[in-house]
């Protein structure tokens, strides 16, 4: 604490006018401390009191109604005797106000520190109001011109901070409708009782909670001895506020925001000393009720939570009902024709596109199973053929079996050699296996495994004919009429593992890239749609199947061009005639289908 120094001249003045011209004008922000995670929100009053009208002869119903159509002809034939303050709201002011209360928050701010620096930096106890008068006057006069949003300024001032009411009451109101900007000074320190009228205009919250805080509210000091506040030390009252003027509503609610300043005694601790009050014009702010949280009116709106969502119309100020539902995704509003929802959507805007505004409510309906979002009843996704499935598995497991009854009978026909007829066999069984994998809904794994499954079977198959066709090319020209030794079987399946293992090692690496493009968030298998809108997944196609194409073409070929070299080479059983049939077929249908593809 600061230790006292030399008495102070008695009855010591304030500062001239022109200072507190100066200060009050430029209303810079006063540096508080602050929290660790920043500066709190401004704290509110407790909930005023909106009791029913005590008077019979006053009709709020009009004012009830400005606050949901904000149409101002609504208040032209109304009468009142006193203002009239919405229902009480809990919680703190909706995040939209933020911005725009900003310059009256600070211009509030820094009155308040103003008059606790002069309070606190000198003995003003023995200095008597009228003497003072006048730079009183500047002060509210410099608070109401801070921001064009204040339409009135008040401040109280104790003397005495025993009296239960303020010694000095000065109030500053703007004149909106004069052609001249024009400011009313009024001295209302005999009208104490006078400015708060029965409920349910506002009561006098605004000053009681800071001359008689209650236990949970403590005295927070700064900067040695000394009291300083910011925007988190402004309080505002629990409801806006439709003010009467002459008899009539003046169209526009208005928010009352607050806050103290204080002297010291002599022993340096703090004296309540007045109120700074500014009542804020808040009818051009947007009033968001789909907005969640604590904040004014929050997550009050009227659009069912499971199957709607609320979505705001900015524009249109300070006001209840100004939002539209909008189905969720997964239901549809069957009252909406889908060739309609486009003209809409350029009618309305972004903001309601496809939604009932309030008090409309749309009707929203499920979508078919499966179906993340729709225009109709009707399915997204193509509907599965059951039957036409079942036959294509049943003809592709009657060949597998046809398959298997071969590997069976080879042992007991052995005009060939029976390991590569064996080997080709087993390659059959796995360019059957694709059908069944594509019978399942695609998968990263389904997509994956078919094409090891594809790539193996087709190596399998095709290079072992290549291989035979080229070892029956190697006895043609030898030009003897016995089998070359390193021509067998076994070193034909060797070259056959060292060719499968090229592939499973292309294979290898491709798998590792798709895993890797997966992480990245590149699709394994996608969602397209035919051309009536339904939708249906199958595995993506990259360029290293583009790849896999071409190299399965290649090996064609050269299988070809070994035909075309062995084909006059005489066979008891024609087998070079068949194996290039079984080539040249695969060439032809495999090109056909990658090319539609």
């Amino acid at each position: 604490r600061q230790t006292p120094g030399p008495p102070p001249p008695p009855h010591p003045r304030p500062p001239p006018p022109f200072l507190l011209f100066a200060h009050a004008a430029l209303f810079r922000p006063a540096a508080a401390p602050q929290a660790a995670d920043g500066p709190s929100e401004p704290s509110g009053f407790g909930a005023s009191t909106s009791a029913a009208p005590t008077e019979e002869d006053d009709d709020w119903s009009p004012a009830e109604a400005f606050l949901y159509t904000g149409d101002s002809s609504t208040l032209k034939e109304a009468r009142c005797s006193r203002a009239y303050s919405s229902p009480g709201q809990t919680g703190s002011l909706p995040p939209s106000f933020s911005a725009a209360l900003r310059p009256a928050l600070d211009a509030l701010a820094s009155t308040a520190n103003f008059l606790n620096m002069i309070f606190q930096a000198s003995d003003l106890r023995e200095s008597t109001v009228q003497e003072d008068m006048e730079w009183y006057h500047a002060l509210v006069r410099a608070l109401l011109e801070a921001d064009v949003l204040i339409r009135r300024a008040l401040l109280t001032f104790d003397a005495d901070p025993s009296a239960p009411v303020p010694q000095l009451v000065l109030r500053a109101t703007r004149n909106p409708t004069a052609k001249v900007q024009t400011i009313v000074l009024q001295d209302l320190s005999k009208a104490w009782d006078g400015l708060h009228p029965p409920a349910p205009a506002p009561d006098d919250s605004w000053f009681r909670s800071f001359k008689f805080p209650g236990s949970n509210q403590p005295m927070a000091w700064g900067r040695g001895d000394s009291y300083v506040t910011n925007r988190s030390g402004v309080r505002w009252d629990s409801a806006p506020f439709l003010d009467c003027e002459d008899g009539s509503f003046v169209p526009g609610w208005m928010l009352t925001l607050s806050t103290s300043f204080y002297g010291l005694k002599p022993d340096l601790t703090p004296e309540f000393r007045g109120v700074i009050r500014v009542d804020v014009n808040i009818q051009d702010i947007d009033l968001d009720q789909c907005a969640t949280g604590d904040g004014w009116f929050a997550d009050t709106h009227e659009c069912n939570r499971t199957t709607m969502e609320c979505v705001p119309i900015p524009g249109r100020g300070f006001r209840l009902g100004q939002y539209c539902c909008r189905c969720k995704d997964g239901y549809y509003n069957p009252e909406l024709v889908p060739e309609d929802a486009g003209e809409q959507t350029a009618r309305q805007g972004v903001h309601d596109a496809g939604g009932t505004c309030y008090p409309d409510m749309p009707i929203c309906l499920p979508c078919w199973p499966g179906c993340r979002s729709c225009q109709d009843a009707s399915p997204c996704w193509v509907q599965e053929h059951g039957l036409l499935r079942a036959a294509v598995l049943a003809l592709q497991g009657v060949f597998m079996l046809l398959i298997f009854v071969s590997m069976l009978a080879a042992y007991r026909i052995r005009a060939s050699s029976l390991l590569l007829l064996e080997t080709i066999l087993f390659g059959s069984l796995l360019l059957y296996f694709p059908v069944f994998i594509l019978s399942f809904k695609p998968s990263t794994f389904r997509c994956i495994l078919l094409r090891w499954v594809r790539m193996l079977g087709f190596s399998i198959v095709y290079g072992t004919v290549t291989l035979k066709m080229y070892r029956v090319l190697k006895v043609f020209l030898s030009r003897t009429a016995q089998r070359m030794p390193y021509m067998s079987s076994l070193h034909l399946l060797r070259i056959l593992g060292v060719m499968l293992m090229t592939v499973s090692w292309f294979l290898c690496a491709w798998t590792v890239g798709v895993l890797q493009n997966r992480d990245r968030n590149i699709p394994v298998f996608l969602t397209t749609r035919t051309s009536d809108g339904q939708g249906f997944n199958l595995c993506y196609l990259d360029r290293w199947d583009y790849m896999m194409a071409v190299a399965e073409l290649l090996f064609l070929c050269w299988g070809s061009s070994l035909w075309t070299a062995v084909r006059p080479v005489p066979s008891a059983f024609h087998e070079p005639r068949y194996m290039g049939i079984a080539i040249h077929n695969e060439l032809l249908l495999s090109s056909m289908f990658h090319l539609f593809r």
